[in-house]
């Protein structure tokens, strides 16, 4: 299945990043501000791309300070 919004084209975008390695375990992510300049979207289809990859578990937000790669499940490598 390919995103079809611009929110999952985004989401599928940084997590393909994030797969690859660009973004480390614990790392932030590119500002809400950042990504809106880079892929001329809107503030409201970043928070939606980043409110997706943490319902997946992909990423943690906290609230001001920002997106950050998730840890690894320690129970998935034991």
């Amino acid at each position: 299945m390919s995103a079809t919004t611009a929110y999952e084209r985004l989401a599928a975008t940084l997590r393909e990043r994030i797969e690859a390695g660009e973004f480390q375990p614990a790392m932030p992510l590119p500002s809400e501000a950042r990504l809106q300049e880079e892929h001329g979207v809107s503030r409201n289809t970043v928070r939606r791309a980043y409110r997706l990859l943490e319902d997946e578990g992909t990423i943690v937000i906290r609230h001001g300070a920002g997106a950050f790669v998730a840890q690894p499940d320690s129970d998935a490598t034991a």
